[in-house]
């Protein structure tokens, strides 16, 4: 019997441990729904240092703002489920951790529900679609380019740890060269191709416009050739962990009230209010 009633004790203990562990979930009586993002991914998300009536604050960053289309999205969210929007700015490759570690509630950053990503977390419906296309110098020798071949010899270059490093590496294999080592941010990748250190880079369309909206001398371009891709590479979604299930199905139902239409008119906001790279 002292066998048994120790298994069971160590059972139960064991049980408590994983859940020490793995217990991290959403508390709905706190009325905050804390999301991650780089603040760094125009025109989805930005960094801005003054407040407005549409910004939120980024919080422990003193004097700092976070805006674009995932923030609005994010705003509309909290205003339907009635829960204070909480911004934590964070790097691309720390998010998923920070989410896991339940430092945040929820992944608004642009991210796509990859299958690799979906072992570790789960995903609302899409927020959002769009296409890939690429971006070029306007006076460059790859601004006539129309198919994949016409980048032989060009410096290509994508952003680390996302589809658009796979994709260069796609657009490099095709015009018979090898993609540049990926970079951490599109900001970063836009001032590499003003500079001349880079020629082409591989982004979603509203990235595109935002970019070279605020970069005259810069073009997007969409080639005739298609990018091979799952059909998960060209939506965004929110991440959340997969304890969440009743947060995924109440941000589900406040996404599905945001018609086709509000969401095409708020990214064209997104696109004419980003940034200056």
């Amino acid at each position: 019997m002292k066998k048994t009633l120790l298994s069971f004790i160590l059972v139960i203990c064991l049980a408590f441990a994983l859940t020490a562990c793995g217990g991290a979930r959403f508390d709905e009586s706190k009325g905050e729904f804390v999301i991650g993002l780089e603040c760094d991914y125009a025109p989805f998300n930005w960094t801005e240092t003054t407040a407005t009536d549409t910004n939120v604050p980024i919080y422990g960053q003193s004097g700092l703002y976070a805006e674009g289309y995932d923030i609005q999205m994010a705003r509309r969210i909290c205003q339907d489920l009635g829960y204070t929007l909480v911004v934590k700015k964070i790097a691309w490759e720390g998010l998923i951790p920070a989410l896991e570690s339940g430092d945040i509630d929820a992944i608004i950053a642009g991210m796509s529900p990859t299958e690799e990503r979906k072992e570790s977390i789960d995903f609302t419906e899409p927020y959002y679609a769009s296409e890939h296309v690429v971006i070029v110098k306007a006076d460059g020798p790859f601004a006539s380019a129309t198919r994949f071949t016409d980048f032989a010899g060009a410096n290509i270059v994508g952003q680390k740890g996302t589809v658009f490093a796979d994709l260069a590496d796609q657009l490099a294999e095709a015009a018979g060269t090898t993609a540049m080592t990926p970079l951490a941010t599109v900001p970063l990748i836009v001032s590499g191709i003003l500079l001349g250190d880079t020629d082409v880079t591989v982004v979603e369309k509203p990235v595109a416009l935002g970019v070279c909206t605020n970069n005259p001398g810069l073009k997007w371009i969409k080639l005739a050739d298609e990018f091979e891709v799952d059909p998960t590479d060209v939506i965004v979604s929110i991440g959340v962990r997969k304890v969440d299930k009743t947060l995924q199905e109440k941000v589900n139902a406040a996404l599905a009230k945001i018609t086709a239409q509000d969401r095409e008119n708020l990214m064209t906001q997104a696109v004419n209010n980003s940034p200056q790279e």
